[in-house]
């Protein structure tokens, strides 16, 4: 018998086993002097590879995500708003088995192989030189959260619908660490959603998925 989730969440499995938007999505959201790398899509061989989870939930009556707010350290993305996800280490098995371990590390909940769903297109970010592989996964419910205090300042739920909404994207000014006595700020596109400014990596990923819920008409089920 279908689950109230399993008709869509089945037909998102097929269309992220196609070929996807990449950057003509990833554009959308970027700064102006990461476009033309974007287009060209030419990454570089040696990156670190890395991987991040895109789960989506259903909370409080709408479908949801879970964003992470970095603590603030001596790094490029500190303070940030992004997906959970890290580096891969020599003991992952593959990139799927990097973003399931980081997703437990930094929010508490285990999820397992057959939560996820597929794969949006990778990204290559310039200031800490890591190549991200975003996953999609789907939980029935979210579990408590536990976030690690070393790396998580707070784990934010946004619904997907307020996310995607056109009013909630726009040119904002926001701040540049790269280290803590060198930041500065710059023009980008950026999703404003209560005190959250997203942008950068994150704000492209997420405008892939935005991207592929558009041109699939999927209606966001409750």
């Amino acid at each position: 018998m279908e689950t109230q989730h399993q008709g869509w969440t089945n037909q998102l499995k097929k269309i992220l086993r196609q070929p996807k938007p990449a950057a003509k999505a990833h554009v959308l959201a970027a700064p102006d002097d990461r476009i033309e790398g974007l287009i060209s899509r030419k990454w570089p061989t040696d990156a670190k590879q890395s991987a991040v989870t895109f789960l989506i939930f259903p909370h409080q009556g709408k479908l949801s995500t879970l964003l992470m707010e970095r603590v603030v350290y001596n790094g490029v993305h500190s303070g940030q708003i992004s997906l959970p996800g890290g580096q891969k280490d020599a003991d992952d098995s593959n990139l799927l088995a990097t973003a399931i371990r980081e997703f437990v590390e930094e929010t508490g909940i285990q999820l397992q192989a057959s939560n996820y769903l597929g794969e949006l297109s990778d990204l290559y970010i310039p200031p800490s030189h890591f190549l991200v592989q975003p996953y999609v996964a789907f939980l029935d419910e979210l579990p408590p959260l536990q976030p690690d205090v070393r790396e998580v300042q707070e784990l934010h739920i946004v619904s997907l619908e307020e996310l995607f909404h056109p009013d909630n994207f726009k040119q904002e000014e926001v701040l540049v660490r790269q280290r803590k006595d060198h930041q500065y700020t710059i023009k980008a596109p950026c999703y404003c959603i209560k005190e959250l400014y997203i942008w950068g990596a994150t704000a492209m990923m997420i405008s892939e998925l935005h991207w592929i819920f558009k041109e699939n008409t999927f209606i966001l089920p409750q």
